[in-house]
Protein backbone atom coordinates (compact mmCIF):
# COMPACT_ATOMS: atom_id res chain seq x y z
CA UNK A 1 0.00 0.00 0.00
CA UNK A 2 2.76 2.40 0.47
CA UNK A 3 3.65 2.75 -2.87
CA UNK A 4 0.42 3.51 -3.90
CA UNK A 5 0.24 5.90 -1.27
CA UNK A 6 2.87 7.63 -1.89
CA UNK A 7 2.30 7.78 -6.10
CA UNK A 8 -1.55 9.56 -4.61
CA UNK A 9 0.77 11.86 -2.41
CA UNK A 10 2.52 13.06 -4.96
CA UNK A 11 -0.42 13.81 -7.43
CA UNK A 12 -2.01 15.75 -4.06
CA UNK A 13 1.05 17.73 -3.62
CA UNK A 14 1.24 18.69 -7.08
CA UNK A 15 -2.30 19.61 -6.79
CA UNK A 16 -1.80 21.90 -4.29
CA UNK A 17 1.27 23.53 -4.49
CA UNK A 18 0.75 26.21 -6.82
CA UNK A 19 -1.00 28.33 -4.22
CA UNK A 20 2.20 28.18 -2.47
CA UNK A 21 4.24 29.68 -4.50
CA UNK A 22 1.93 32.14 -7.04
CA UNK A 23 3.55 35.07 -5.79
CA UNK A 24 7.43 33.86 -6.35
CA UNK A 25 6.21 32.69 -10.01
CA UNK A 26 4.71 36.12 -11.10
CA UNK A 27 7.64 37.92 -9.77
CA UNK A 28 10.06 35.42 -11.64
CA UNK A 29 8.51 35.08 -14.54
CA UNK A 30 7.41 38.66 -14.89
CA UNK A 31 3.30 37.89 -14.93
CA UNK A 32 -0.11 39.29 -13.09
CA UNK A 33 -0.76 37.10 -10.40
CA UNK A 34 -4.11 36.61 -12.25
CA UNK A 35 -2.39 35.21 -15.61
CA UNK A 36 -0.42 32.96 -12.92
CA UNK A 37 -3.41 31.75 -11.63
CA UNK A 38 -4.24 29.79 -14.39
CA UNK A 39 -1.47 27.19 -13.77
CA UNK A 40 -4.20 25.94 -11.37
CA UNK A 41 -7.03 25.11 -14.19
CA UNK A 42 -4.20 23.91 -16.20
CA UNK A 43 -3.53 21.24 -14.46
CA UNK A 44 -6.89 20.54 -13.26
CA UNK A 45 -9.00 20.89 -17.01
CA UNK A 46 -6.53 18.01 -18.82
CA UNK A 47 -7.40 15.73 -15.49
CA UNK A 48 -10.75 16.17 -15.73
CA UNK A 49 -11.33 15.59 -19.71
CA UNK A 50 -8.65 12.82 -20.15
CA UNK A 51 -9.86 10.75 -16.92
CA UNK A 52 -12.36 8.48 -18.60
CA UNK A 53 -9.87 8.13 -21.75
CA UNK A 54 -6.89 7.25 -19.82
CA UNK A 55 -8.42 5.45 -17.08
CA UNK A 56 -9.14 2.15 -19.12
CA UNK A 57 -5.38 1.85 -19.65
CA UNK A 58 -4.99 -0.06 -16.45
CA UNK A 59 -8.06 -2.00 -16.63
CA UNK A 60 -6.29 -3.39 -20.63
CA UNK A 61 -2.33 -3.18 -19.33
CA UNK A 62 -2.75 -4.02 -15.59
CA UNK A 63 -2.54 -1.45 -12.51
CA UNK A 64 1.50 -1.41 -12.55
CA UNK A 65 1.70 -0.05 -16.03
CA UNK A 66 -0.65 2.60 -15.91
CA UNK A 67 1.13 3.95 -12.44
CA UNK A 68 3.89 3.72 -14.30
CA UNK A 69 3.22 5.35 -17.42
CA UNK A 70 1.32 7.86 -15.32
CA UNK A 71 4.55 8.51 -13.03
CA UNK A 72 7.06 9.03 -16.21
CA UNK A 73 4.40 11.75 -17.77
CA UNK A 74 3.96 13.12 -14.34
CA UNK A 75 7.69 13.30 -13.25
CA UNK A 76 8.36 14.41 -17.12
CA UNK A 77 6.45 17.02 -16.55
CA UNK A 78 7.47 18.00 -13.18
CA UNK A 79 11.38 18.18 -14.57
CA UNK A 80 9.84 20.25 -17.17
CA UNK A 81 8.19 22.83 -14.12
CA UNK A 82 11.60 23.37 -13.22
CA UNK A 83 13.44 24.23 -15.96
CA UNK A 84 10.45 26.59 -17.82
CA UNK A 85 11.39 29.67 -18.94
CA UNK A 86 8.15 31.46 -19.13
CA UNK A 87 4.36 31.04 -18.22
CA UNK A 88 3.30 29.68 -21.68
CA UNK A 89 6.08 26.81 -21.73
CA UNK A 90 4.61 26.43 -17.82
CA UNK A 91 1.24 25.92 -18.37
CA UNK A 92 2.21 23.28 -21.34
CA UNK A 93 4.13 21.41 -18.15
CA UNK A 94 1.24 21.64 -15.79
CA UNK A 95 -0.98 20.76 -18.55
CA UNK A 96 0.89 17.26 -19.17
CA UNK A 97 1.56 16.90 -14.97
CA UNK A 98 -2.67 16.66 -15.65
CA UNK A 99 -2.03 13.99 -18.07
CA UNK A 100 0.05 11.65 -15.86
CA UNK A 101 -2.14 12.41 -12.88
CA UNK A 102 -5.20 11.10 -14.94
CA UNK A 103 -3.12 8.03 -15.31
CA UNK A 104 -2.10 7.62 -11.76
CA UNK A 105 -4.78 8.37 -9.66
CA UNK A 106 -7.60 5.78 -10.94
CA UNK A 107 -4.74 2.85 -11.37
CA UNK A 108 -3.76 3.28 -7.94
CA UNK A 109 -7.26 3.28 -6.29
CA UNK A 110 -8.12 0.36 -8.57
CA UNK A 111 -4.71 -1.52 -7.50
CA UNK A 112 -6.06 -0.96 -3.92
CA UNK A 113 -9.39 -1.74 -4.60
CA UNK A 114 -7.87 -4.97 -6.32
CA UNK A 115 -5.96 -6.09 -3.34
CA UNK A 116 -8.96 -5.45 -1.03
CA UNK A 117 -11.73 -8.08 0.30
CA UNK A 118 -15.18 -6.50 -0.12
CA UNK A 119 -15.56 -5.26 3.20
CA UNK A 120 -11.50 -4.06 3.30
CA UNK A 121 -12.35 -2.04 0.28
CA UNK A 122 -13.65 1.16 2.17
CA UNK A 123 -10.73 1.19 4.49
CA UNK A 124 -8.02 0.51 1.12
CA UNK A 125 -10.21 3.72 -0.34
CA UNK A 126 -9.52 5.72 2.64
CA UNK A 127 -6.07 4.84 3.14
CA UNK A 128 -5.47 6.39 -0.20
CA UNK A 129 -7.65 8.79 -0.14
CA UNK A 130 -6.37 10.54 2.96
CA UNK A 131 -3.10 11.40 1.44
CA UNK A 132 -4.87 14.20 -0.08
CA UNK A 133 -5.33 16.16 3.38
CA UNK A 134 -2.13 14.78 3.96
CA UNK A 135 -0.63 16.84 1.50
CA UNK A 136 -1.74 19.91 2.70
CA UNK A 137 -0.99 18.97 6.16
CA UNK A 138 2.84 17.96 5.02
CA UNK A 139 3.40 17.95 1.18
CA UNK A 140 2.22 22.08 0.63
CA UNK A 141 4.78 23.41 3.86
CA UNK A 142 7.71 20.73 2.46
CA UNK A 143 7.51 22.04 -1.12
CA UNK A 144 7.01 25.80 0.80
CA UNK A 145 10.34 24.94 1.98
CA UNK A 146 12.31 23.34 -0.87
CA UNK A 147 10.96 26.85 -2.31
CA UNK A 148 12.73 29.25 0.42
CA UNK A 149 15.59 27.06 0.11
CA UNK A 150 16.01 26.72 -4.15
CA UNK A 151 13.26 29.40 -5.53
CA UNK A 152 9.68 28.12 -6.78
CA UNK A 153 11.50 26.05 -9.49
CA UNK A 154 12.47 23.98 -6.07
CA UNK A 155 8.72 23.15 -4.99
CA UNK A 156 8.23 21.12 -8.84
CA UNK A 157 11.63 19.66 -7.73
CA UNK A 158 10.52 18.32 -4.55
CA UNK A 159 7.19 16.68 -6.76
CA UNK A 160 9.69 15.04 -9.01
CA UNK A 161 11.90 13.12 -6.04
CA UNK A 162 8.81 12.52 -4.62
CA UNK A 163 7.38 10.96 -8.24
CA UNK A 164 10.48 9.32 -8.92
CA UNK A 165 10.73 7.54 -5.52
CA UNK A 166 7.31 6.39 -5.91
CA UNK A 167 7.62 5.16 -9.30
CA UNK A 168 10.95 3.21 -7.90
CA UNK A 169 8.82 1.54 -5.41
CA UNK A 170 5.80 0.50 -7.85
CA UNK A 171 8.32 -1.01 -10.38
CA UNK A 172 8.98 -4.08 -7.60
CA UNK A 173 5.27 -4.57 -7.11
CA UNK A 174 4.20 -7.79 -8.90
CA UNK A 175 2.79 -7.07 -12.45
CA UNK A 176 -0.45 -8.93 -12.20
CA UNK A 177 -2.56 -9.55 -14.63
CA UNK A 178 -4.69 -7.31 -16.36
CA UNK A 179 -8.30 -7.45 -15.59
CA UNK A 180 -9.40 -7.15 -18.96
CA UNK A 181 -7.17 -10.01 -20.45
CA UNK A 182 -9.18 -12.49 -17.81
CA UNK A 183 -13.01 -10.91 -19.13
CA UNK A 184 -12.57 -9.36 -22.41
CA UNK A 185 -14.23 -6.23 -22.57
CA UNK A 186 -12.68 -3.63 -25.27
CA UNK A 187 -10.99 -0.32 -24.43
CA UNK A 188 -14.23 1.23 -25.85
CA UNK A 189 -16.79 -1.63 -24.03
CA UNK A 190 -14.76 -0.34 -21.17
CA UNK A 191 -15.53 3.18 -21.36
CA UNK A 192 -19.30 2.14 -22.20
CA UNK A 193 -19.83 0.00 -19.47
CA UNK A 194 -18.94 3.14 -17.43
CA UNK A 195 -21.28 5.14 -18.93
CA UNK A 196 -24.18 2.74 -20.03
CA UNK A 197 -24.88 1.73 -16.96
CA UNK A 198 -27.76 3.85 -14.32
CA UNK A 199 -25.74 2.85 -10.85
CA UNK A 200 -22.80 4.54 -12.65
CA UNK A 201 -24.24 7.26 -14.19
CA UNK A 202 -26.24 7.91 -10.69
CA UNK A 203 -22.71 7.79 -9.02
CA UNK A 204 -21.23 10.30 -11.28
CA UNK A 205 -23.78 12.51 -11.01
CA UNK A 206 -23.72 12.26 -7.48
CA UNK A 207 -19.98 13.14 -7.34
CA UNK A 208 -20.39 16.29 -10.04
CA UNK A 209 -23.09 17.98 -8.15
CA UNK A 210 -21.45 17.40 -4.70
CA UNK A 211 -17.94 18.60 -5.45
CA UNK A 212 -19.14 21.76 -7.72
CA UNK A 213 -21.02 23.16 -4.79
CA UNK A 214 -17.94 21.93 -2.45
CA UNK A 215 -14.89 23.41 -4.40
CA UNK A 216 -17.06 26.42 -5.48
CA UNK A 217 -17.43 27.48 -1.92
CA UNK A 218 -13.93 26.14 -0.45
CA UNK A 219 -11.60 28.07 -2.64
CA UNK A 220 -12.89 30.99 -1.17
CA UNK A 221 -13.32 29.97 2.56
CA UNK A 222 -10.05 32.30 2.99
CA UNK A 223 -11.45 35.20 1.50
CA UNK A 224 -14.31 34.80 4.25
CA UNK A 225 -12.13 34.99 6.77
CA UNK A 226 -10.24 37.80 5.77
CA UNK A 227 -13.61 40.15 4.91
CA UNK A 228 -15.05 38.85 7.68
CA UNK A 229 -12.54 39.03 10.58
CA UNK A 230 -9.91 41.55 8.81
CA UNK A 231 -7.32 38.80 9.08
CA UNK A 232 -4.41 39.81 6.90
CA UNK A 233 -4.83 37.67 3.17
CA UNK A 234 -1.44 36.12 3.64
CA UNK A 235 -2.57 34.38 6.82
CA UNK A 236 -6.50 33.72 6.65
CA UNK A 237 -5.38 30.55 4.19
CA UNK A 238 -3.97 29.16 7.44
CA UNK A 239 -7.74 28.18 8.12
CA UNK A 240 -7.01 25.40 4.99
CA UNK A 241 -4.58 23.73 7.86
CA UNK A 242 -8.44 22.20 9.16
CA UNK A 243 -8.79 20.69 6.01
CA UNK A 244 -5.28 19.07 6.71
CA UNK A 245 -5.76 17.79 10.11
CA UNK A 246 -9.80 17.06 9.97
CA UNK A 247 -9.05 15.35 6.38
CA UNK A 248 -6.79 13.07 7.76
CA UNK A 249 -8.50 12.13 10.80
CA UNK A 250 -12.06 11.30 8.70
CA UNK A 251 -10.22 9.17 6.04
CA UNK A 252 -8.72 7.05 8.87
CA UNK A 253 -11.90 6.40 10.36
CA UNK A 254 -14.25 6.37 6.77
CA UNK A 255 -13.73 2.42 7.11
CA UNK A 256 -15.20 2.24 10.20
CA UNK A 257 -17.91 4.88 9.23
CA UNK A 258 -18.52 2.79 6.04
CA UNK A 259 -18.71 -0.40 7.97
CA UNK A 260 -21.51 1.11 10.43
CA UNK A 261 -23.59 3.13 8.13
CA UNK A 262 -22.86 1.37 5.09
CA UNK A 263 -21.53 3.08 2.14
CA UNK A 264 -24.54 4.68 0.63
CA UNK A 265 -25.74 6.24 3.92
CA UNK A 266 -21.97 7.57 4.63
CA UNK A 267 -22.50 9.50 1.23
CA UNK A 268 -25.55 11.29 2.39
CA UNK A 269 -24.59 11.53 5.64
CA UNK A 270 -21.79 13.40 4.34
CA UNK A 271 -23.29 15.63 1.78
CA UNK A 272 -25.91 16.73 4.33
CA UNK A 273 -22.57 17.59 6.94
CA UNK A 274 -21.64 20.26 4.12
CA UNK A 275 -25.26 21.66 3.27
CA UNK A 276 -25.43 22.18 6.71
CA UNK A 277 -22.12 23.82 6.82
CA UNK A 278 -22.47 25.85 3.55
CA UNK A 279 -25.42 27.33 4.43
CA UNK A 280 -24.14 28.15 8.39
CA UNK A 281 -20.95 29.26 7.30
CA UNK A 282 -22.13 33.36 6.06
CA UNK A 283 -24.10 33.13 10.20
CA UNK A 284 -21.06 32.72 12.22
CA UNK A 285 -19.45 36.01 11.57
CA UNK A 286 -19.98 36.86 15.30
CA UNK A 287 -16.96 34.36 16.22
CA UNK A 288 -13.66 33.03 13.82
CA UNK A 289 -13.86 29.68 16.32
CA UNK A 290 -17.42 29.01 15.15
CA UNK A 291 -16.35 29.84 12.09
CA UNK A 292 -13.49 27.21 12.20
CA UNK A 293 -15.88 24.69 13.96
CA UNK A 294 -18.32 24.77 10.50
CA UNK A 295 -15.46 24.92 8.47
CA UNK A 296 -14.59 21.02 10.47
CA UNK A 297 -17.77 19.53 10.14
CA UNK A 298 -17.86 20.24 6.57
CA UNK A 299 -14.14 18.52 6.32
CA UNK A 300 -14.86 15.92 7.90
CA UNK A 301 -18.04 15.20 6.13
CA UNK A 302 -16.28 15.34 2.75
CA UNK A 303 -13.07 13.41 3.75
CA UNK A 304 -15.40 10.54 4.89
CA UNK A 305 -17.91 10.65 2.23
CA UNK A 306 -15.48 10.60 -0.99
CA UNK A 307 -13.85 7.21 0.30
CA UNK A 308 -17.14 6.04 0.78
CA UNK A 309 -18.70 6.94 -3.04
CA UNK A 310 -15.23 5.53 -4.36
CA UNK A 311 -16.12 2.01 -2.57
CA UNK A 312 -19.32 2.07 -4.74
CA UNK A 313 -17.91 2.60 -7.60
CA UNK A 314 -14.87 0.39 -7.26
CA UNK A 315 -17.44 -2.43 -6.68
CA UNK A 316 -19.65 -1.89 -9.25
CA UNK A 317 -17.33 -3.86 -11.78
CA UNK A 318 -14.03 -5.44 -11.75
CA UNK A 319 -13.32 -5.62 -14.84
CA UNK A 320 -13.95 -1.88 -15.80
CA UNK A 321 -12.94 -0.67 -12.06
CA UNK A 322 -10.04 1.62 -13.62
CA UNK A 323 -12.25 3.03 -15.89
CA UNK A 324 -14.93 3.55 -13.36
CA UNK A 325 -12.77 5.38 -10.95
CA UNK A 326 -11.23 7.57 -13.64
CA UNK A 327 -14.48 8.89 -14.59
CA UNK A 328 -14.86 9.78 -10.45
CA UNK A 329 -12.01 11.24 -10.67
CA UNK A 330 -13.44 13.30 -13.60
CA UNK A 331 -16.13 14.64 -12.13
CA UNK A 332 -14.40 15.40 -8.94
CA UNK A 333 -12.20 18.02 -11.53
CA UNK A 334 -14.96 19.05 -13.13
CA UNK A 335 -16.01 20.09 -9.82
CA UNK A 336 -13.47 21.83 -8.94
CA UNK A 337 -13.24 23.43 -12.61
CA UNK A 338 -16.91 24.48 -12.69
CA UNK A 339 -17.63 25.13 -9.05
CA UNK A 340 -15.06 28.21 -8.41
CA UNK A 341 -16.01 29.81 -11.36
CA UNK A 342 -20.13 29.59 -10.95
CA UNK A 343 -19.72 30.14 -7.16
CA UNK A 344 -17.22 33.39 -7.68
CA UNK A 345 -20.12 34.90 -9.98
CA UNK A 346 -22.60 34.26 -6.94
CA UNK A 347 -20.11 35.91 -4.69
CA UNK A 348 -19.56 39.09 -6.58
CA UNK A 349 -23.63 39.19 -7.14
CA UNK A 350 -24.81 39.19 -3.36
CA UNK A 351 -21.80 38.09 -1.40
CA UNK A 352 -20.86 35.65 1.33
CA UNK A 353 -24.76 36.10 2.12
CA UNK A 354 -25.99 34.28 -1.16
CA UNK A 355 -22.70 32.21 -1.76
CA UNK A 356 -23.29 30.11 1.12
CA UNK A 357 -26.88 29.37 0.48
CA UNK A 358 -26.44 28.80 -2.86
CA UNK A 359 -23.81 26.18 -2.39
CA UNK A 360 -25.95 24.46 0.39
CA UNK A 361 -28.61 24.45 -2.73
CA UNK A 362 -26.36 22.82 -4.85
CA UNK A 363 -25.49 20.05 -2.52
CA UNK A 364 -29.27 19.43 -1.61
CA UNK A 365 -30.39 18.86 -5.39
CA UNK A 366 -27.01 16.31 -4.94
CA UNK A 367 -28.19 14.84 -1.59
CA UNK A 368 -31.64 14.06 -3.34
CA UNK A 369 -30.30 12.47 -6.40
CA UNK A 370 -28.48 10.53 -4.24
CA UNK A 371 -30.88 9.51 -1.95
CA UNK A 372 -33.19 8.44 -4.82
CA UNK A 373 -30.67 6.71 -7.04
CA UNK A 374 -27.52 6.17 -5.71
CA UNK A 375 -26.64 2.43 -5.03
CA UNK A 376 -25.03 0.71 -2.24
CA UNK A 377 -22.16 -1.00 -1.71
CA UNK A 378 -22.23 -4.28 0.56
CA UNK A 379 -19.83 -5.37 2.65
CA UNK A 380 -20.41 -9.07 2.35
CA UNK A 381 -20.52 -9.87 -0.65
CA UNK A 382 -19.34 -8.61 -4.23
CA UNK A 383 -21.84 -6.78 -6.25
CA UNK A 384 -23.29 -7.97 -9.44
CA UNK A 385 -20.39 -7.13 -12.34
CA UNK A 386 -21.65 -4.07 -14.58
CA UNK A 387 -23.05 -5.64 -17.84
CA UNK A 388 -21.01 -5.44 -21.26
CA UNK A 389 -22.94 -3.47 -23.84
CA UNK A 390 -22.96 -5.83 -26.80
CA UNK A 391 -23.85 -4.81 -30.37
CA UNK A 392 -27.18 -4.58 -31.62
Amino acid sequence: MLPLALAVFAVGVDSYIVAAVLPAIADDLGESIASVGLLASAYALPTALLSPLLGPVSDRRGRRFAMLLGLAVFAAAAAACVLAPSLPFLLAARALNGVGGAIVLPAAFAAAADDAAPEGRGRAMGLLAGMFPLSTLLGLPLGALAAVIAGWRGSFAFILVVALVAAALISRLPAGRPQAVERGPSYVQTIRIAVGDPRARAALTVTFLWLTAAFGLFIYVAEFVHRTYGIPADRAGLVYVVVGLVGVVATRRSDRVIAMLGARRTVLTAISMFSAAAFVLPLTSVALPLSIVVFAVWAYGTWTGIPAMQTIVAGLSSTARGTLLAFVGSAINLGAVVGPIVTGRVLEAGGFAWAGPWAAALGLLALTVAWRVLPDATTEAEPEPLAIPVEA
